[in-house]
C-alpha cells in the first residue's frame, strides 16, 4: 500500500475500476487535470457517445482522484520527451510524480524512472 501515487490516464481508469489490469492500492490518487480530457475523450469513444454512460464513469474517476495538478508548468519537458503526441500525458505524469517523490500508476510498459517506482497496470 502506498500513501499517494500519481496516475495517467490508462492507471487511472485502471484504479477507477473501468478497465483491466492491476489496481495498485494507495490512500491517495493524484492526476495531472489534463489526464481529465483525455479520460473523457476515451469514454464517450468506448460509450460511442451516450452521454449517460459517459456521465457516469467520468464521475467514477473523478471520485478515486484526491487533487488535480496543472499540468503548465511539466508541458513542455513533457512534450520534448515523449516520443510521439500519445506518450505525452504518461510522460507529464511522471515528471510530476518524481517532483512529488511518489509511485506513478500506468498502463504504459515503456515508462521508467530512476528515481521513483513506476506500478504497471
Amino acid at each position: 500500500m502506498h500513501d499517494s501515487v500519481v496516475a495517467d490516464a490508462g492507471g487511472l481508469l485502471v484504479l477507477a475500476g473501468l478497465l483491466e489490469g492491476i489496481a495498485h492500492e494507495a490512500d491517495e490518487i493524484l492526476a495531472l487535470d489534463a489526464t481529465s480530457l483525455l479520460v473523457a475523450e476515451y469514454l464517450a469513444l468506448r460509450h460511442e457517445a451516450s452521454p449517460h454512460r459517459t456521465h457516469v464513469d467520468f464521475a467514477a474517476v473523478g471520485h478515486v482522484v484526491r487533487e488535480w495538478f496543472p499540468v503548465r508548468g511539466l508541458a513542455v519537458e513533457a512534450a520534448l520527451s515523449a516520443a510521439s503526441l500519445e506518450d505525452v500525458d504518461g510522460h507529464a505524469a511522471l515528471a510530476l510524480a518524481e517532483s512529488l517523490h511518489t509511485p506513478l500508476v500506468t498502463k504504459n510498459a515503456e515508462l521508467r524512472s530512476r528515481s521513483i517506482p513506476v506500478l504497471h497496470c
